[in-house]
């Protein structure tokens, strides 16, 4: 969804992004709300005011509401400075900042292709292991997810989701699951079987990709909480392995010494 008085820029944009995004354009906080109520857009660029001069906060507001993980890019027209209305919405930290009148849109195109990456993990992966995760720790699993294609860390995921830190603690404590730690290191191995199983990038990349400290470490991960390989992962079946490997960890098993074989 965008919100924006130029169509100039709109036409740039979908030349940029091409036909596989839709992008919607509002020119008032109003229609773009209403909009809001149908449809939870992928990521959300904002100009400081709309046509009528009503200012974008309450959009960005009522889309994090929604969706704590959506990026939100700032568009900034450089010809008009620095208004209230521009420095109250970079003060409420949007994902990117992109400046109009600079041509290069590299920032709003990276942050919606992050975007979709997270999206099309969380849909192919979520489903498959929810009613497992109890439901207290849904939310943590959901966001973590959705970030573990990139750094993760506990800080963020307490912020994301509007805790302390030791709140999550207590709440993995109180239902079996060690550390927020492991919930989130199960987390990126799910997203790594997905990458692995996905893409045909080579693993080394896709370590990279996912924020490993390394590809050994990655591979090591993997090994040591799957009993397979990263190799293995690539089959038909690593995301199933993956998953399944997930669940038995929520049960308290201890890690398996298993093969693809094992996955029928």
């Amino acid at each position: 969804m965008m919100l924006c008085t130029s169509f100039d820029l709109v036409t740039r944009l979908r030349r940029e992004l091409g036909d596989g995004v839709e992008l919607v354009r509002h020119s008032r906080v109003t229609d773009a709300l209403e909009s809001l109520t149908t449809c939870l857009p992928l990521a959300l660029l904002l100009e400081p005011t709309d046509a009528r001069g009503t200012g974008a906060l309450p959009l960005m507001a009522a889309a994090r509401r929604r969706d704590p993980e959506m990026p939100v890019i700032a568009i900034v027209r450089r010809a008009t400075g620095w208004s209230a209305a521009t420095v109250a919405l970079l003060e409420a930290q949007p994902t990117a900042v992109s400046v109009e009148e600079d041509h290069d849109l590299t920032s709003v195109v990276r942050a919606l292709a992050a975007r979709l990456t997270q999206a099309a993990l969380v849909a192919r992966i979520w489903p498959q292991v929810e009613d497992d995760v109890p439901e207290a720790l849904r939310p943590l699993v959901r966001v973590a997810l959705a970030r573990a294609t990139g750094p993760l860390s506990v800080e963020a995921v307490a912020d994301a989701l509007g805790l302390h830190r030791k709140t999550l603690w207590s709440q993995c404590r109180r239902h079996g699951v060690g550390s927020v730690q492991a919930m989130m290191t199960w987390c990126r191995l799910l997203a790594a079987s997905h990458a692995l199983q996905t893409s045909s990038r080579p693993i080394d990349v896709i370590a990279e990709d996912l924020a490993f400290a390394s590809p050994t470490a990655m591979r090591n991960s993997i090994r040591r909480h799957l009993g397979t390989t990263a190799s293995a992962l690539r089959g038909q079946k690593g995301e199933r392995l993956a998953c399944n490997g997930f669940r038995r960890w929520l049960r308290g098993a201890p890690p398996p010494h298993v093969t693809m074989s094992d996955v029928a």
